[in-house]
């Protein structure tokens, strides 16, 4: 059994934690030294305290917390050297009740690594935002894990490179260098979010660079120092593109116009097979000047030609509105979900 290893742990999960942050891919919002704003506040109510900024939150406090909501709550002083860290940061960093299914699951360190790694690769959108992080983290304690439990460990090499989730300088001058050159990185916050990890992915593509998609190596300095401005390949897009390449705004706007021109011809064709002229009917337009007791007997006589100028309204503006979106698109000021699909053909 591992009694007394809490101190230990706690000291590599800080590690990985770091300071503040309020990351703005992060659902959790503001954390300070891994504990969110939200669960801070639920503690200090817990115990009588009003609430206040995480960011203030007392050394005391943070190690109470640990203590009780995550290492007590897993019953780590009951298991073996190393899977006390596994469980541990696996819960801090996932939740108590994922983490106690992994237990369920996996006794070993190894085994649990695993799974904890599965899982978090099949967050979609939140591992291609954190992942490089995460499958370092998941890495980084599996190697302590083994060093507390005495077995073979394996060093995992420091690289330099900059992912998404880490923050500073060298994350903002990499901003500055990708944004001079016209990629979509978004603000120079020295914050690597979703929109610095797409512009990375675009200058992987467009220098031909190998490396895992989104994560920038040392290596690719050189290619930097040495790029051209991008070349300006959204000046060309289309709606049919964007709707082409998986765009949903696009798409979805769309798929109303058509909708829209299917009702006006419908309404038109119901018009024809009754058998008045569409000369009589246009010819009721001239009541539009007439008093307006007249407006009602009109309106009642021309009904589909209400439901026309409705729909051809509505396709203009729904037109009007996809100019709009695909203008953004082109002057960068939207990102897409289209983008890397669209640029790369």
């Amino acid at each position: 059994m591992a009694t007394g290893n809490f101190e230990r742990c706690l000291a590599v999960t800080l590690k990985w934690e770091g300071g503040y942050c309020n990351h703005p891919d992060d659902p959790g919002g503001p954390t300070m030294r891994g504990v969110v704003q939200r669960e801070y506040d639920a503690w200090r109510g817990k115990h009588g305290k009003r609430v206040r900024p995480v960011h203030q939150i007392e050394e005391d406090e943070l190690r109470e917390i640990y203590r009780s909501e995550y290492w007590d709550a897993m019953n780590c002083d009951g298991l073996a050297a190393g899977m006390d860290l596994c469980v541990f940061d696996a819960a801090v960093n996932s939740g108590v009740q994922r983490a106690r299914g992994w237990c369920a699951q996996a006794k070993e360190i190894d085994p649990f690594c695993d799974l904890r790694l599965g899982f978090l690769q099949g967050l979609g959108r939140l591992w291609r935002v954190f992942g490089a992080g995460w499958r370092r983290r998941v890495a980084g304690i599996r190697n302590e894990a083994h060093l507390m439990a005495g077995t073979s460990v394996t060093v995992v090499p420091h690289d330099n490179s900059l992912h998404a989730g880490m923050k500073g300088d060298a994350v903002k001058h990499l901003q500055e260098k990708l944004r001079g050159l016209g990629y979509p990185c978004g603000a120079v916050d020295g914050i690597f979010g979703e929109q610095l990890f797409r512009a990375v992915v675009l200058f992987q593509h467009d220098n031909d660079l190998t490396g895992e998609p989104g994560v920038w190596l040392s290596a690719y300095n050189g290619p930097l120092a040495s790029a051209r401005p991008m070349l300006p390949k959204r000046a060309a897009a289309t709606a049919k593109d964007l709707e082409q390449a998986g765009d949903r705004p696009a798409k979805r706007m769309n798929l109303l116009q058509r909708i829209l021109a299917w009702l006006f011809g419908a309404s038109a064709a119901a018009q024809a097979l009754q058998g008045d002229s569409v000369a009589e009917s246009v010819s009721g337009l001239r009541m539009i000047v007439e008093p307006l007791q007249g407006l009602a007997e009109w309106l009642a006589g021309n009904h589909w030609l209400v439901i026309a100028a409705i729909c051809i309204g509505l396709i203009a503006l729904v037109r009007l509105i996809r100019k709009e979106h695909l203008q953004a698109y082109r002057n960068f000021d939207y990102q897409g979900s289209a983008q890397t699909q669209v640029e790369a053909q």
